[in-house]
Formats: structure tokens, C-alpha cells, sequence
């Protein structure tokens, strides 16, 4: 752990390097490994600020807190450096098992249906019919939209060539066509 002070018109005092050695230990408890540490200390007025900037394995972050005493301002400093640290290993986390959700078992058993079904994210839930997708103009499936309670209608344009079109009922009760591009 390297740990570095510098105090800019406020004496730095072993009450306050304490701190800060504790704090650096419990950053470097979340990252695994041995940090840089530099704390500037400054006071203006009746006000003292805490700039904190950690290193660690070519990542950085930084964090300045302005109160009227020191002790706080260096605490909620590193708070913040501690937050960032917690956000970026939680993304880097994240981001390398991304893909690892994706992989489908090759063989399935009785036993590993209910645990699949029961991951995170919508369920596919199959409609309640089956219907033919009718050779139909745009005016006859808005009309046929009108009086029914249906959301969408899949039909083929009789005027484009047998096109498969998509119309559906949107939210300010207008009618949109979906035409996708093959």
C-alpha cells in the first residue's frame, strides 16, 4: 500500500493519517490487491476539503469533499472512492459473464426444466390461438382491428406482392404499420 499526504494551509496529523490508512486498507480489501493512495488535504476559510485519488492496476478514481471538518470531508471522500471501486469491479464482473447466460445444454433432463423455466426475465407465454395469416389490403385489417379487442394483426398486403405486414394498435389509440425489409 502506498499512502501519500499532502496538506495545503492544514497540518496533517496523526490522528487524520490514521484515518486515512484505515480507509486505504478497507479500499484495497474490495480490490484484491495493493493501492496507491493520495490524499490532499486543504483548508480555505472555515471550510476543509479532501481530494482523494486511488490507483490500482491501471484504474483510477478520484473524489473531492468540502465540510467543515476534516475527519468528515476525508470520510465521505473515501466513501465515494469506495462506491466507485464497488460500481467498476461490479461491471467488470458483469461484463465478463455476459455471455456465460446465453449457453444451452446440449441434452435436457425432467429434473433441469423447472430451474430453466424459473431464470431471470420474461417468460414466453403462447398465445391463446392460432390464426392464419390471411392474404388482406391495409384498410381491411384496420377494419377488422376496429371492433375486435386484438393489439396486432399479421396479415399479407395483397398490394405489395404478398408482403407479410404488421399492424397494431398504439398507445395514442392510432393504428401502426410495421412493413420489415427482407
Amino acid at each position: 500500500m502506498g499512502l501519500e499526504f499532502t496538506g495545503r494551509n492544514v497540518r496533517v496529523t496523526p490522528d487524520l493519517r490514521e484515518l486515512a490508512r484505515e480507509r486505504a486498507e478497507k479500499l484495497e480489501r474490495r480490490l484484491g490487491g495493493p493501492a496507491q493512495v493520495r490524499v490532499v488535504l486543504s483548508q480555505e476559510k472555515h471550510r476543509f476539503g479532501a481530494e482523494v485519488i486511488a490507483t490500482h492496476r491501471r484504474r483510477r478514481w478520484k473524489a473531492q469533499e468540502e465540510t467543515a471538518d476534516p475527519r468528515t470531508a476525508m470520510t465521505l471522500a473515501f466513501e465515494k472512492i469506495d462506491a466507485q471501486a464497488k460500481k467498476d469491479s461490479e461491471k467488470r464482473r458483469d461484463r465478463k459473464h455476459r455471455g456465460a447466460a446465453a449457453v444451452v445444454p446440449l441434452k435436457r433432463t425432467p429434473s433441469s426444466e423447472p430451474a430453466a423455466a424459473a431464470g431471470p426475465g420474461p417468460r414466453v407465454v403462447p398465445g391463446p390461438q392460432r390464426s392464419p395469416i390471411k392474404p388482406m389490403t391495409v384498410e381491411e385489417a384496420a377494419m377488422r382491428m376496429e371492433g375486435s379487442p386484438q393489439e396486432l394483426v399479421v396479415f399479407r398486403d395483397a398490394a405489395a406482392s404478398q408482403r407479410i405486414t404488421i399492424l397494431y394498435r398504439r398507445r395514442d389509440g392510432d393504428l401502426g404499420l410495421i412493413v420489415p425489409e427482407w
